[in-house]
């Protein structure tokens, strides 16, 4: 379980944060408060949550002084409705900077963002996206996927036994995969380089019997990354 905590001086703040932390499996929500005092006193007593979520602009002590009295025991997220806070709030080593009103894409994006960087490998494998239908949240393991279509405004992601639709363009989907295991090879896919069976020409072959053609501007870069793979005799 990856566990969060807010600090934030308006509560209807925490209450969306709280409802996005508490309905995402993986995630356990330790606590929240108003006073960002309270919250380093309880951090002194009871640990450091994984994610500290930190409104910037509160009155008694700001985001930025908040962070930097934690240091590197949590990973930060600024939440602001201002944008003019980014640059110091980066130049603090921000895990994430988001900007109210916070909607649930932009929070998963977030937690998918930090357990890929910072989790333990057992977390590295997965991540959630949130499905066509409303309110549902699906887990997907990267060693499920096979390969990623962009579909207008919504990818499909194809797993062994399955296909799942989610609003996200396949520009996002690039960003938050990690690149050692997959590869986009045409402007409307990505795929899983340990899932490709065999190639023949510009055809791509899968373990699912999909077959996908590498579009031009693809091209250099697979056969490269394939290179890199490919067992040559030194004999002459």
């Amino acid at each position: 379980m990856t566990s969060c905590y807010i600090i934030d001086d308006e509560l209807h703040a925490i209450q969306v944060l709280a409802g996005y932390v508490n309905k995402t499996p993986g995630l356990e929500l330790l606590g929240f408060t108003e006073n960002p005092l309270e919250g380093l006193n309880e951090f002194r007593e009871k640990g450091y949550a994984d994610i500290t979520f930190v409104d910037i602009d509160m009155a008694q002590l700001s985001g930025i002084e908040v962070a930097t009295l934690i240091g590197n025991k949590t990973s930060v997220v600024f939440t602001t409705a201002f944008p003019k806070y980014a640059v110091e709030a980066f130049e603090k080593d921000a895990s994430d900077y988001i900007l109210k009103p916070i909607t649930y894409e932009r929070f998963l994006k977030c937690i998918n963002k930090i357990t890929a960087r910072t989790g333990s490998k057992k977390e590295n494998d997965f991540f959630y996206i949130q499905c066509e239908s409303k309110g549902k949240i699906i887990k997907l393991n990267y060693d499920d996927i096979i390969f990623v279509e962009a579909l207008k405004n919504y990818v499909s992601i194809h797993t062994s036994d399955n296909k799942h639709l989610t609003y996200l363009t396949l520009k996002e989907m690039e960003g938050s995969l990690p690149s050692n295991r997959f590869l986009r090879i045409h402007k409307s896919f990505i795929v899983s380089i340990d899932k490709i069976t065999n190639l023949h020409g510009n055809q791509v072959f899968f373990s699912n019997g999909a077959e996908i053609t590498i579009g031009p501007n693809y091209r250099e870069e697979f056969f490269s990354i394939i290179g890199e793979k490919l067992l040559k005799s030194k004999r002459k």
